[in-house]
Parts: C-alpha cells; sequence; structure tokens
C-alpha cells in the first residue's frame, strides 16, 4: 500500500499544531472509524482514524461525520480514560506505521497520570491500544493472543512494539544509504533493506538515474512534498506525498486533504459495490440464461425449417395405390425431384395413418416457428433491457441503485418486500453547467423516462450514443441556441455514460425531445429516434471532471 512509512513520517508533521491540545470528544463513526475532536491554540481539529483492513489512515478531517448513535464498549472506554485530557506528544515509531499518542489528565482521584493511545496502521493488523503509563494494556480495537508479530495484545499484557529486522533511513546519513544501495538492484530487496517502503516508492527510486539520492532527497526534502493522487506502476488509482514521474490525476494542498478525499470516494464506491454485488449477479445471470435460451430456441428453429419435407411425404404417400396397407418403409415416385425416394413409416399404422402423421407434424413444427421466432425475439429484448441496467449499474450512486432495485422489484423480477413505502420519491438527476447551459443526465431508466419525457422540452436537444446501451442527456437548448462547446460537451457526457466509454471516436446520436417516442409494447428504456445527426466525439475525463455540477 502506499501508506508507508515514508509517507506517514511526512503525514505526521501536520499532526504538530495539536501536541497541548486538549481531548474534547472521541466519536466512533463506523465499526473501526474513530474521530478525536482536539481543541489546540483556540482552534479544533479533527483527526479521523480508521482501522479496517482496507482503509486503515490517519489523518486531519474537514468533512461531517456521522456518529454512531449506540457506540461499542471500546469507545466508551476511551472515553473514560483519556476524554478530557492533554495530548502531551504525537510521534511515530521509528519508520513504522505506528503512531503513539501521549495523553496526560488528572484520573477519578483527581491523580496526574500518563496513557498511551498507540496507532496501528498497518492494513489487514491494523489496531488501536490503550495502554497506561507502564504500558500494560488497558484494551484494545482489537484482541490477539498470539498475533503475526509475536506479541500478546490482551488486556493486562504489557505492549511491546512489532519487532524489526530492516534499517530506519531516518538513522543513516546520505554516506550510509549510498553504501546499502550498492547492493539493492530490486524493487523488493529495496523494501526488504529500509523500514516504510511501499512498491510505489521502490519502483520509482531505481528507476531514478541516481537511485540513493532520489531516496535521501524523498526522505528529506520537504519541497517535494506535493500530495497527489496518481496511476501507479501496475495502473491503477494511488495516491502518494509526491508525484515523481506518475500520471498526475489530482493535485492537493496538503496530505490529509488528499487522504479524506481519496478514502472518502474509496469507502463510498466499496458502499456501492457492496450493494451492487447482489443486483449485477441478478443481471449477468438473466444476460447469460436468455443467451442459453437463444442458443437452444435456434437450434429448435433449424429442425422446425425442415418442416416443409414432412409436408411432401405426406403428399407422396397419398399417391400410393394402396392406402390400407402396413409397412415399415414404401419407395414412392417423388414428382418434385423426378426420383424415386424411400420414405420410412411407423408399421403400427396404414400408409393413410402415416401421412396424416406427416401432415399434423409439419402443421406443428410450422406453428413452432412463429412461436420460436417470438421467444427468440422476447429474449433479444430481455438481454437488451438488461445490457443497459448493466451499464447504469457502472455509473450508479446509492440513490441510482434503489431506484433500480425498485424498477426490478415493480417488474416482478424480484420480490417484494414486506414493508412497502408507497411515497413518491422526488426524482434527482445529475446535472452539469456549461456556461448558460444545462446538460441533464439520467442515470436509470427512471430517470431517463423522466427526463425524456416529462422534463425536457420539444425544442431542448436528446443525446445518447449510437447502438449502445448508455444515458439519455438533455442539453435545454436548441440547435440554433447552442454552442459548439455546449453540444460537444453534451455529447462526450453521452458519451461517458455509456458502454462505450472506454473508446475513442464515439457516434453520438442527437436530435430534438420532440423526436424522441415510446415503442409501443416494449419498455419504456426503448424509444424510436428520428430527424438525429451524429456527431463523433472522444472522451476528455478531466474535462467533465472540472465541469460544475448542480443539484
Amino acid at each position: 500500500m502506499s501508506f508507508d512509512g515514508i509517507f506517514l513520517h511526512h503525514l505526521s508533521k501536520e499532526f504538530e499544531p495539536l501536541i497541548n491540545g486538549k481531548l474534547n470528544k472521541i466519536s466512533e463513526i463506523g465499526d473501526l472509524d474513530f474521530i478525536f475532536d482536539i481543541r489546540a491554540f483556540g482552534k479544533s481539529y479533527k483527526l479521523l482514524t480508521s482501522f479496517s483492513s482496507d482503509f486503515a489512515r490517519i489523518h486531519l478531517a474537514n468533512r461531517m461525520y456521522e456518529s454512531t448513535p449506540s457506540p461499542r464498549s471500546f469507545t466508551m472506554l476511551l472515553r473514560k480514560h483519556i476524554e478530557g485530557y492533554k495530548l502531551t506528544n504525537l510521534k511515530q515509531i521509528e519508520t513504522d506505521r505506528i503512531i503513539e499518542m501521549e495523553f496526560t489528565g488528572f484520573n477519578d482521584f483527581q491523580d496526574l497520570c500518563k496513557k498511551y493511545l498507540i496507532l496501528e496502521i498497518m492494513g489487514r493488523y491494523s489496531n488501536l491500544i490503550l495502554t497506561d503509563s507502564e504500558y500494560k494494556i488497558i484494551d484494545s480495537l482489537k484482541h490477539d493472543g498470539a498475533s503475526e508479530f509475536n506479541r500478546t495484545i490482551l488486556p493486562n499484557a504489557i505492549y511491546t512494539y512489532p519487532v524489526q529486522d530492516k534499517l530506519n533511513p531516518y538513522k543513516l546519513s546520505e554516506s550510509q544509504i549510498e553504501e546499502k544501495f550498492l547492493k539493492i538492484t530490486t524493487p523488493k530487496e529495496l523494501m526488504q533493506t529500509f523500514q516504510g517502503i511501499s512498491l510505489t516508492l521502490a519502483y520509482k527510486v531505481l528507476e531514478d538515474k541516481n537511485p540513493y539520492y532520489c531516496f535521501y532527497e524523498s526522505l528529506n526534502n520537504t519541497s517535494l512534498i506535493k500530495p497527489v493522487s496518481i496511476k501507479n506502476h501496475k495502473g491503477s488509482n494511488d495516491f502518494y506525498f509526491t508525484s515523481y514521474d506518475y500520471q498526475i490525476e489530482k493535485e492537493y494542498d496538503t496530505i490529509s486533504i488528499l487522504l479524506e478525499e481519496y478514502y472518502y470516494h474509496a469507502d463510498k464506491q466499496a458502499k456501492i459495490k457492496l450493494k451492487t454485488n447482489d443486483i449485477l449477479t441478478f443481471v449477468n445471470r438473466q444476460i447469460k440464461r436468455n443467451t442459453s435460451k437463444i442458443e437452444k430456441l435456434e437450434k429448435e428453429k433449424i429442425e422446425a425449417m425442415d418442416a416443409e419435407s414432412y409436408k411432401i411425404k405426406g403428399e407422396l404417400l397419398l399417391s400410393t395405390p394402396n392406402l390400407k396397407s402396413h409397412a415399415e418403409s414404401i419407395e414412392v415416385y417423388n414428382y418434385y425431384t423426378d426420383k424415386f425416394v424411400t420414405i420410412f413409416l411407423d408399421s403400427k399404422y396404414n400408409i393413410l395413418d402415416n401421412s396424416k402423421k406427416f401432415y399434423k407434424k409439419y402443421q406443428k413444427m410450422k406453428t413452432s416457428l412463429t412461436h420460436i421466432d417470438e421467444q427468440i425475439n422476447i429474449c433479444n429484448d430481455e438481454i437488451a433491457y438488461f445490457k443497459i441496467l448493466q451499464n447504469q449499474i457502472i455509473h450508479a450512486n446509492m440513490t441510482d441503485i434503489a431506484q433500480i432495485t425498485e424498477e426490478l422489484k415493480s417488474l416482478k423480477y424480484t420480490k417484494q418486500s414486506m414493508k412497502q413505502n408507497n411515497r413518491k420519491q422526488k426524482i434527482k438527476v445529475l446535472t452539469y453547467v456549461v456556461d448558460d447551459a444545462l446538460i441533464m443526465v439520467g442515470k436509470n431508466n427512471l430517470q431517463n423516462e423522466y427526463l425524456t419525457h416529462k422534463l425536457a422540452k420539444p425544442n431542448d436537444l436528446w443525446f445518447h450514443v449510437k447502438d449502445a446501451p448508455g444515458s439519455h442527456v438533455i442539453l435545454n437548448k436548441s440547435i440554433n441556441d447552442a454552442t459548439e462547446e455546449q453540444i460537444r460537451a453534451a455529447a462526450m457526457i453521452a458519451a461517458y455514460y455509456s458502454t462505450f466509454k472506454d473508446s475513442s471516436s464515439i457516434a453520438v446520436n442527437y436530435t430534438y425531445a420532440k423526436y424522441i417516442k415510446k415503442i409501443p409494447g416494449k419498455r419504456s428504456c426503448f424509444v424510436s429516434i428520428s430527424h438525429e445527426k451524429t456527431i463523433y466525439i472522444d472522451i476528455l475525463e478531466d474535462y467533465i471532471s472540472k465541469l460544475k455540477v448542480v443539484n
């Protein structure tokens, strides 16, 4: 993870204004998340800490966070022991991902006492431990009788820091670091030599023409600190206290602001993913089920298309003089091909009855062809519908997912919940502003129908990616009133909220909203379009991200 020891070293400098501040309140904002409200030198600070496996971190917070109404017993214990105490010291342990907070205050007997709150920010091993002045554990967020680091993290045990066999680079001179680099050739070797090194740092250090100096500067040159979100060496979304030559996504004023925004969105996406997993599995299953059904129907269709041969056999049998005889086969003259053919029969029936059976089979197969085509069309409509949902889920927020879930319930795909909420929810659509124009985006079928058939005026421009699932997009301008930038922005947004998002030169149709009609007999997500024009557009995500959004 990018939250390594060197990163924490630079981050911890942002916590120095908190020292000698008073801990006014401890709030629990999640199962493993806490806010420490500290008042120092006339200013209030919120220190957010998380000890979850995926989002372990510490940083100053500016956003508002909702407290848990019924905090756990550990939170109550923290309040009892250190709320109202003064934060007399805060330090990082070596270059490990551990912060030690020293609190001093008066206990119930008005005795001055010291306590330590130790924050281990180490991924799945993250923990929050409260000890007395002798490091005897009062309690911990997670109990561990035999931890990964051969320690006991239980009440009354003596707390010990994890044993490190790596070097603390801050205790080495530049020449000593240079000497160590003589034996380092891979990122893994660099990480095994020094404490607090992540792959994000290791890769870029060793790519530098002067690796040891690049590493030394990373440790000590504060002018390098320019917090950024980046695309890392794997091309994944990441962050660090400086960019090196990684692709920069966004720059931030402080490391805390970077962490708060990064993890706020990561946590939001994780919650959405948790909500969407079941619904996406259901949608994918429906696509697979209907695709499989079409394959079976196509095989039946091929067999049914042979119906004409049964009609011919029935006709040819009627030309036989002895219609009452029973036989296993008969050779007859085929006047269609001017050749004799052998027809195999059911010997339980005479030739006339065999002829009737062939005619009956012919009629049945002819009828089934119409039925098979109808079923194939139904399956294709289902696949198209669920592919629309697939695309909508990718771009969905929590509100969008709730609306998609309700849509599936209303269409009887999933069961209605026992308690029905009959209150009509006001539909809100994502709205961008480009100069004096509004560009509105429907992110699910409910929003698309509302936007296209109710909210849009007849001469508003309607945009949709050509021949693929995507959002309905309305620009509240006519062709004569809209600027080229507004039209291109609306087309780009339509392309962005479609299955062609990762393509280039994407075809987007646009026309007046009055030319968009519902298709009789089909779901409202399917519409017909006329008088359309087509624009080809490339998506500039940076441009979209900087557009003003209104509620």
